[in-house]
């Protein structure tokens, strides 16, 4: 309930600001506000990455917003205005996500030496790969692509984490703007600048070009925390539908125009991922509220899961069906991953090597 511009999540329990938010959700309030987000968005990332058995392709395309809306959250909670909780957050979230990197990494090299192995298709490794991976964030091979992401983030915190010791983080906003600049000039608008560096005709979402840009614009939510709290649903709601349609628009404008060379970096992923992230904020619903205690019934530990494992996952149902039942796979093989790594997820969630991983 809403009582003069702030929350009730309790009874005479109201959460009046990004701290007081935060220590609700430490307390056993995951099941409220980004937890349920979290868990809702990667049934998104599944549609984005596997498609989505509907014969436009327009829910596929609209669920890019799935992954800014991850590092919005996690500039929102890990980088806030005080410095030196900064500093302590950004350091502990360093070492978990080198151990999940690590992890995630040999993993993935496993699952694509075997399906090397049952296929007979030999395993390359060019120095070009090497630059593209290190640099670009790009897998070199097929299965597990998604490792991108915490590749990115690590990348990013470890910047900030270095800027944060030599007091650069005062100057984040220039970075901000400088960085969405080169995301979209390196993206959505380099088919009309004709962007072209050695065989490079786009930068693809990375270290650089997705994380530190949304990561950077969670800080300035948090920083800006009093009108994100009181901003009407309505809005957010209406802010979201716009962001859709700006997306739709993008695309059809730029396929017009015959400069569509990239859709991962558009304008209107960033409305979307901005409404999404301040409604669940904003509005964190009860931990009586039979929905959304379904959701998120675990931490961020279930959404970290699904996203490992949904991948890899999805390539051993592809290499179980074969060509008999490949048609079937590529509609519905993303749901049928997203459905068995959300189980295992709830499954494993609590152990250890899960709990050091993600948190």
């Amino acid at each position: 309930m809403k009582r003069n511009g702030y929350y009730d999540l309790e009874p005479n329990t109201a959460i009046r600001t990004g701290s007081q938010l935060e220590d609700y959700y430490m307390n056993g309030g995951r099941h409220c506000g980004a937890a349920y987000l979290r868990f809702i968005l990667m049934a998104f990332v599944c549609f984005y990455n596997f498609g989505f058995p509907e014969p436009t392709g327009i829910v596929s395309t609209l669920s890019g917003f799935a992954t800014p809306c991850f590092y919005i959250l996690s500039g929102y909670f890990v980088l806030p205005d005080d410095d030196y909780e900064s500093l302590e957050k950004t350091g502990r979230k360093i070492k978990r996500s080198l151990i999940c990197f690590a992890s995630v990494f040999l993993l993935y090299v496993l699952i694509n030496v075997l399906i090397s192995a049952i296929h007979h298709i030999p395993l390359s490794v060019s120095l070009r790969s090497v630059f593209n991976f290190a640099v670009l964030n790009l897998w070199p091979f097929s299965a597990g692509s998604n490792i991108w992401f915490i590749q990115a983030m690590l990348y990013a915190y470890i910047l900030f984490y270095i800027a944060l010791k030599l007091d650069l983080m005062r100057f984040y906003k220039v970075l901000l703007i400088l960085s969405f600049i080169i995301m979209l000039m390196t993206g959505e608008f380099a088919g009309i600048i004709h962007f072209h560096i050695g065989s490079y005709g786009f930068i693809p979402g990375n270290w650089f070009t997705r994380a530190i840009p949304y990561l950077l614009l969670g800080k300035l939510l948090r920083e800006k925390e009093d009108y994100l709290l009181r901003m009407a649903a309505w809005k957010y709601i209406s802010l979201w539908i716009i962001g859709a349609l700006m997306v739709l628009a993008e695309i059809y404008l730029l396929g017009l125009k015959g400069v569509l060379v990239y859709e991962g970096h558009m304008i209107g992923y960033g409305v979307m991922a901005f409404a999404a992230c301040g409604l669940a904020i904003s509005n964190p619903l009860g931990r009586d509220n039979p929905v959304t205690s379904a959701l998120t019934y675990s931490d961020p530990r279930l959404s970290g899961v699904i996203y490992m494992l949904m991948d890899p996952i999805f390539y051993i149902l592809v290499l179980i069906a074969g060509s008999k039942y490949l048609d079937i796979v590529t509609r519905f093989g993303g749901l049928a991953a997203f459905a068995v790594s959300t189980l295992i997820a709830f499954l494993i969630k609590n152990t250890k090597p899960i709990k050091a991983m993600i948190s």
